[in-house]
């Protein structure tokens, strides 16, 4: 059955004029009977499906949002593939250590070579060359163009005389220098080897006479010298050098 309320009752005031509410009980309708008697399982069918709902988007949640752990095989590969990259740059490390060890020997090597070759950076004698030693004693052209060309900017080292001097151009204060070979035998001896030459000589000034102290310097003069070789006339057949030390001896 169900119950309507035609009318609310009323308290009234203070007791009085109190109403009584109206109401209407009629039974249910047989259709209304049956939607009662279902309702029940229309509910739980209801639940049941939400459930089921929740279940397969709460499966699905899961599986989109949890990451799997790798496996050991997956594990073990990219430990091996590490220490592949590890090896591999260890070998390149140490293949690329001996190669500049062996470039700093041959850079150290070429250094030595070079700073010990008497034909590059040693002062040139005729005990440490035997060119040399061979073009002071002889006048042949060919023989000290061949030398000159050689040995062009070396310093050259020897004992000599002044065969003569002479002032340069008309300065009083500056000569030219014949420089010859050995001691000096006279006027008209002159041994054999090159004519060498200084030019425009300043003996007062010239740190290379330091070791004369001031005092003059002669035709005929027994001297050691120490000098840089420039050109060679071959016309006048006059070696060319620029004197680093000369001495009286």
């Amino acid at each position: 059955m169900k119950i309507n309320i035609i009318e609310k009752g009323n308290a009234g005031i203070f007791g009085f004029f109190e109403k009584e509410a109206e109401v209407e009980i009629a039974p249910l309708s047989p259709m209304e009977l049956k939607f009662k008697k279902l309702i029940p399982y229309l509910t739980g069918v209801a639940v049941t499906f939400i459930i089921l709902l929740l279940v397969l988007f709460g499966g699905n949640s899961d599986k989109s949002t949890t990451v799997s752990p790798p496996s050991s095989t997956e594990t073990s590969s990219v430990i091996e593939k590490s220490v592949e990259k590890t090896s591999e740059s260890s070998s390149t490390s140490s293949s690329s250590t001996p190669a500049s060890s062996s470039s700093t020997n041959t850079t150290s090597s070429s250094t030595e070579t070079s700073s010990t070759s008497p034909s590059q950076s040693a002062v040139i004698t005729t005990e440490n060359n035997e060119e040399f030693k061979a073009l002071l004693q002889t006048d042949d052209s060919s023989t000290i163009t061949n030398f000159i060309q050689k040995y062009k900017g070396q310093v050259i080292e020897f004992d000599g005389h002044i065969a003569d001097i002479a002032h340069y151009k008309n300065y009083k204060t500056k000569f030219d220098m014949l420089i010859y070979v050995g001691n000096y035998l006279g006027a008209e001896q002159a041994p054999s080897g090159p004519n060498f030459k200084f030019v425009n000589i300043t003996t007062v000034s010239n740190a290379a006479f330091n070791s004369f102290n001031g005092e003059n310097i002669s035709k005929g003069q027994n001297v050691h010298i120490k000098a840089q070789i420039g050109n060679y006339n071959s016309t006048q057949d006059l070696v060319y050098l620029s004197p680093i030390e000369v001495s009286p001896r």
